[in-house]
């Protein structure tokens, strides 16, 4: 069972929390209708807390991965809206929020949970989400990582670390997020070398169509797709103001 999926029998999980993430989703699903950044559809947290939600709730989805968040910074007349990055549990009146790869995956698992589709979706409730479409590959053999037959790394030389990382993730079977596999050494900074082991991923890659991320603790790793059509992907620190491109949904 993926992290995120055993999430949705928690107490915690209320019918308030099921609806905000509902209507990140139906945000999330317009971005991909239009070929946009999901930071386009960014939802205020005014409308967030209209929905009853509270900042322990949000604070919550931030440390499950299941959201990003940033301060729009959008001057009057521009064109594309614009954010800068909060501290990672406080926000302003200004903050939006958008839903990771990770609460995309929540978000969908949540509603087919409850038997109904995310708030006014209507044929924007993604069967073409499904994980099946989205899952990487790693051969340990051939030491290939791939994505639907493109490569994206292939290891000539050993790489201890990241090479652990990618094997827990294929015996896993691709949840949105794995805690650190990395055993802990003396006199190591474990969240330096898991957050060096997350650059080391997604440096090199033949096809930059997968970013890997930390889960906002220092102790798990999540990925996503990205659309490398769309220029250079953001890299794994990326902030807000990337506006870091939806995943190809076509792969």
């Amino acid at each position: 069972m993926t992290r995120h999926a055993h999430e949705l029998d928690s107490p915690g999980l209320t019918e308030t929390i099921r609806t905000a993430v509902s209507h990140l989703l139906r945000a999330a699903g317009y971005a991909e209708e239009t070929h946009d950044t999901r930071w386009e559809y960014a939802v205020e947290i005014a409308r967030l807390l209209d929905f009853g939600l509270d900042n322990n709730d949000l604070r919550w989805l931030v440390r499950k991965g299941f959201v990003e968040h940033g301060r729009e910074v959008t001057p009057p007349g521009d064109n594309s809206r614009i954010f800068r990055p909060t501290g990672n549990l406080t926000f302003a009146k200004r903050t939006c929020f958008v839903l990771t790869e990770a609460g995309i995956h929540f978000a969908i698992a949540s509603c087919r949970k409850n038997g109904s589709p995310p708030v006014d979706s209507g044929p924007l409730f993604p069967t073409h989400h499904a994980p099946a479409t989205l899952t990487p590959n790693w051969d340990m053999e051939m030491r290939e990582l791939t994505v639907s037959g493109l490569i994206v790394k292939r290891y000539k030389w050993q790489a201890i670390n990241q090479e652990l990382v990618l094997n827990t993730f294929q015996e896993d079977g691709w949840p949105a997020v794995i805690d650190d596999p990395l055993p802990p050494k003396l006199e190591q900074d474990t969240k330096r070398r898991l957050h060096d082991t997350i650059k080391a991923l997604n440096r090199n890659q033949q096809h930059p169509i997968l970013r890997f991320h930390g889960n906002g603790t220092g102790e798990g790793i999540r990925w996503e797709l990205v659309d490398a059509a769309k220029g250079n992907a953001p890299p794994a620190s990326c902030k807000p103001a990337c506006l870091a491109p939806l995943c190809n949904r076509s792969l």
